[in-house]
């Protein structure tokens, strides 16, 4: 029974690897085929359109709340929220917000007497109309593909990403069943072991959520897994058989690593859309102090800014202050805004409400599978 256990899922490992390999061979023809060079410069977008090509609509929504609070709107109130500021009299007025829609859509959604999640509000700004317009144009500048063009390479890797993270999923019940088995050795009784790993089964989904907040999605669960499973497999009379879980859940971190290196979520973003990030990176900040700070948080989001060295802006001639200040801010914002940065091509999924790509929703080891 073991036996055919493990060659099922090394057969089903096999088969996903070679899921995955195909669809990243599939993806590089298609960028290959797309625009090269980009129509326009960095400055001819705004920092709006600059994030979504960037992180899609979560690092728009990071770039709509840190314009939010720049122009005094805004401050961090508590862990992970955001209020109004209380404003004085004879206190300087708030600053004129841009033209664009998202951060009056924030203004709009931000109630005067009481503080909202902050996730909540970055989530809002990426939703609807605007957000469609947005991405309509940078699809006819040519830096994101249509999604047409990724749909059924984007359905198969989806697929076997599920049914690995199904597999993973398994992996953590047998976790449990680990340490269930350890509690009750083949020799009866015995009090020690039996208080010990009774209590390492209650603290099971304590653990769970440690690596969820260490780690992160199916990979911080099937770690907190391997975790139990390899303290179980001394001690419990299913020895070998725990010892060939930990085998096959060396395969799921080995076949997590394929889908890494091979593009993670495959976003829609074109060789162009690359070219004009790498220039954007390295040109001028912008039109003003806020307008740099801005296009530097579309540029390496929240989640960057949290862990970012004092002083070390992506635009060093402008900006600072600003960009210190959106440093301090994402900083109180807390871990629930930011996910990790998108890797190659960016990373989008289809957004059935509004007819747009929407941000990442399924990439593992993130709040939402973001990627990179």
């Amino acid at each position: 029974m073991v036996g055919a256990v493990v060659l099922g899922l090394t057969l089903c490992y096999a088969a996903i690897a070679c899921c995955y390999a195909l669809t990243r061979h599939r993806y590089a023809r298609i960028r290959a085929g797309g625009p090269l060079r980009p129509p326009v410069g960095p400055l001819e977008l705004s920092p709006f359109e600059l994030g979504m090509l960037a992180g899609g609509a979560q690092r728009l929504g990071e770039v709509a709340l840190a314009e939010l609070y720049l122009t005094g709107r805004a401050v961090a109130h508590g862990h992970g929220a955001v209020a109004r500021p209380r404003h004085t009299e004879g206190g300087p007025a708030p600053r004129p917000l841009s033209p664009a829609p998202f951060t009056r859509l924030l203004d709009a959604r931000l109630p005067d007497d009481r503080t909202v999640p902050a996730d909540q509000l970055v989530s809002a700004a990426g939703k609807g109309d605007p957000t469609v317009a947005l991405l309509w144009r940078l699809r006819r500048l040519g830096l994101l593909f249509p999604p047409e063009r990724m749909r059924w390479m984007r359905v198969v890797r989806r697929a076997a990403w599920i049914l690995q993270a199904l597999i993973g999923a398994a992996g953590v019940v047998a976790g449990g069943c680990a340490l269930v088995s350890a509690i009750l050795p083949s020799g009866g009784w015995s009090g020690a072991r039996t208080v010990v790993f009774g209590l390492l089964l209650l603290a099971y989904p304590f653990l769970l959520h440690l690596t969820d907040r260490c780690i992160g999605g199916m990979p911080g669960a099937v770690t907190a897994a391997v975790a139990a499973t390899a303290a179980a497999a001394p001690a419990s009379a299913a020895r070998a058989e725990l010892l060939c879980a930990l085998g096959l859940f060396g395969g799921w971190f080995a076949l997590f690593g394929v889908y890494r290196l091979t593009g993670g979520g495959l976003g829609p973003r074109t060789l162009a859309g690359d070219a004009l990030l790498a220039e954007a990176r390295t040109g001028s900040p912008g039109a003003n102090p806020v307008d740099a700070a801005l296009r530097a948080t579309a540029l390496i989001g929240f989640r960057a800014l949290r862990g970012r060295p004092g002083g070390l802006c992506p635009f060093p001639e402008g900006g600072l202050r600003e960009f210190g200040l959106v440093r301090s801010f994402a900083a109180a914002c807390g871990r629930a805004v930011g996910g990790p940065g998108s890797g190659l091509g960016g990373d989008f999924t289809v957004d059935g409400r509004n007819g747009g790509w929407g941000g990442a929703a399924s990439t593992p080891g993130s709040r939402r599978p973001g990627h990179e």
